[in-house]
């Protein structure tokens, strides 16, 4: 099996290099690791990056790669030395009155790797320190992306608390109103008696949106690793961020000069660079390095090196000694288990790179899609609160009954929820963009202008 080429981070192109550049993560103050007031999305991320304990820990992987590429550069073999030396010998038939010489020998012997076995060790050392950094990258990119959809979340359930509470101060006016009608006589027992439970019933409505929100933010809290008693609030609502259109936020151009290149290409391009393809990029080289290495294998290493003599006759001896191992087998089963090993692992790089480019293609459609309904809900120009303002006034002169009151309130909720909840859709397509794609946050969202 022929090894593919794999190309390594450095032979990134700058574009896609600077797509995920915003995982690095930031300094993070200390009134942010003590939960100031308040968090915006930035801030969350920040603290996010900073301490969350999954990404502490995932990082400690580093510096044991990089232990272990210092140990693949460094020569296995020690050299190899002997001495030894007979002071005190007895030899009976030795000429009386002769005066022998102190037998002794030394010698110092040298394994050399001659097929450049370290040269592949220290590739395949490289290549899995890279993918390592690459899975904390893809870690990284993972929390970015899980912080956004539970800040939004946040957001979403706050929205949603809110309008709960107005809904149910609006209902109490309501009932307070009728209640002032029946005691003039302009209201009957029945309307009240249905205000209460409408009350009743949005009080309680409230209580439920409230506890919601307060497991959100429990839940962002836990991804921020504050503690538990730490309070804080969250900057900002739904409303008060745009979408841009994905056609707009694509950093990855073609060379200067040319056109723009077609969406499908960009999102090829982010597919490719996405963390985690990369990762497998680098398990393919480190595969690549280790069939290297065990064709190298085959060749036996050299042992060489000076060698001194001198025998008990005074005679002295100089020269050198070499020694080569005899192989019992030629090697093919270890090359043949490394060559499955390149194939396993170049498969399963074709299909997590396939896998991503789908990914990323359902998340651009699905924002999209959200984007689009967001415009749609925004140019209908409903004026929803002055048109209930408008039916309050009316049952006020006694023009309308309570019924359409109601109603009227019931749909200015439908619509003010369906906005909250088309804008919490794209909030979350969004950080899918981010999960699939590995674009920062602020390729496609943004505070709206004052």
């Amino acid at each position: 099996m022929a090894p593919d080429s794999s190309p390594s981070a450095a032979e990134m192109s700058d574009a896609a290099v600077s797509q995920i550049a915003f995982q690095e993560p930031p300094p993070a103050g200390e009134e942010l690791l003590h939960g100031a007031l308040p968090f915006s999305l930035e801030q969350a991320i920040s603290a996010s990056l900073a301490q969350n304990p999954d990404l502490v820990a995932i990082r400690g992987t580093v510096p044991v790669s990089r232990a272990a590429l210092g140990v693949a550069r460094v020569n296995p073999f020690n050299s190899f030395l002997q001495i030894q030396a007979t002071p005190f010998e007895h030899a009976p038939s030795a000429t009386v009155g002769a005066n022998p010489g102190i037998y002794n020998y030394v010698l110092f012997m040298k394994t050399f790797e001659i097929a450049h076995q370290g040269r592949y060790r220290e590739r395949a050392g490289t290549s899995d320190l890279e993918r390592v950094r690459w899975t904390v990258r893809q870690a990284e990119l993972l929390n970015v992306a899980m912080t956004q959809q539970l800040f939004f979340t946040a957001l979403y359930q706050r929205g949603l608390r809110d309008l709960a509470r107005s809904a149910a101060d609006s209902n109490a006016e309501l009932a307070s109103t009728l209640e002032r009608q029946l005691d003039e006589g302009n209201a009957t027992a029945a309307d009240v008696a249905v205000s209460r439970l409408d009350r009743q019933s949005t009080e309680r409505q409230f209580q439920l949106a409230d506890a919601n929100y307060q497991t959100a933010l429990l839940s962002l809290r836990r991804q921020l690793n504050l503690p538990s008693a730490t309070e804080f609030t969250l900057a900002g609502d739904l409303t008060a961020w745009r979408f841009l259109p994905a056609t707009d936020s694509i950093p990855i151009q073609g060379p200067a000069g040319s056109a723009p290149q077609p969406l499908s290409k960009s999102i090829e391009e982010l597919a490719a660079a996405r963390p985690d393809v990369m990762a497998a990029r680098s398990d393919v080289a480190t595969a690549q390095a280790n069939v290297r290495l065990a064709n190298a294998s085959r060749v036996p290493n050299m042992q060489i090196g000076p060698y001194y003599q001198r025998d008990d006759f005074a005679t002295t001896y100089y020269g050198f000694r070499s020694h080569f191992e005899v192989p019992q087998n030629n090697g093919r089963p270890q090359v043949r288990q490394r060559e499955a090993e390149l194939g396993q692992r170049q498969l399963t790089f074709r299909q997590l790179e396939q896998r991503a480019r789908l990914e990323a293609e359902a998340a651009f459609d699905r924002y999209e899609r959200a984007r689009r309904l967001i415009e749609q809900i925004d140019g209908d120009g409903i004026d929803a609160p002055d048109e209930l303002r408008r039916l309050e006034e009316l049952f006020r002169q006694g023009e309308i009954e309570v019924q359409r009151i109601v109603l009227a309130r019931n749909s200015m909720l439908q619509v003010r929820r369906s906005q909250l909840d088309a804008l919490n859709e794209a909030a979350q397509a969004a950080a899918a963009v981010t999960a699939a794609t590995g674009l920062p946050p602020t390729a496609l969202i943004a505070p709206k202008r004052p």
